[in-house]
């Protein structure tokens, strides 16, 4: 089953381990709170920018917001298989 998690902002971008942070707002509790997901980025992962310009992993940089195409893998680890840079 796919997911995809729609104009999040990139925490960090780890080329060397191959994983991408995300941050998003939600409210919890009457409270605005920041949650953390951590994907791993999948080799084969497509990259593109909003206007279909194909990139690679180590363009996408920290603040740029996102979405990212995923999967869960069995192990339980969330697989990026899809990352379009917004901006």
């Amino acid at each position: 089953m796919a997911f995809r998690a729609i104009n999040v902002k990139v925490s960090r971008a780890d080329t060397v381990r191959n994983k991408l942070v995300i941050e998003q707002k939600k409210m919890q509790v009457g409270k605005e709170v920041n949650l953390r997901t951590t994907f791993k980025v999948d080799p084969n992962a497509v990259i593109t920018a909003k206007d279909n310009r194909s990139l690679r992993f180590s363009d996408v940089k920290a603040g740029n917001m996102v979405i990212v195409d995923f999967t869960k893998a069995q192990e339980g680890d969330l697989l990026a298989k899809g990352i379009t840079v917004l901006r």
